[in-house]
């Protein structure tokens, strides 16, 4: 059994995630998806929630989890607290395809388990 973790602030990183791990699940695998509120900061992070539950329900067990913090450090104590053997993540919140923004830049340097950064949409 592996447990991934989709660390997602929007639909379409989920779907890219979605899209990344049907190829490679298994039915004993879990998938957990989890968003980070940032006060004042638009978001779509329920549809983020709702893509993984509609794309994965069916091949996996799927668990949402919605918290409030800094996302970077959210996302490096979820996956301590829940033993998580993988990390999907986009490269910047901001859709950014030059650079790796600060939240995937903390997981990387945090965390100890394989972290997929999924690539970024261009159109």
């Amino acid at each position: 059994m592996t447990r991934y973790l989709v660390a997602t602030a929007s639909a379409p990183t989920t779907e890219a995630a979605c899209e990344y791990l049907t190829e490679k699940l298994e039915s004993d695998d879990e998938v957990y998806v989890l968003t980070v509120d940032v006060p004042e900061e638009a978001d779509d992070r329920e549809a983020a929630l709702d893509v993984a539950q509609v794309e994965l329900t069916g091949l996996v067990e799927v668990r949402t989890f919605r918290r409030e913090g800094v996302p970077g450090q959210e996302i490096v104590n979820f996956v301590r607290d829940n033993d998580i053997d993988e990390i999907i993540v986009g490269p910047a919140r901001s859709g950014g395809i030059s650079t790796i923004g600060s939240t995937t830049r903390t997981v990387l340097n945090k965390v100890d388990k394989p972290v997929f950064v999924l690539p970024a949409r261009t159109s």
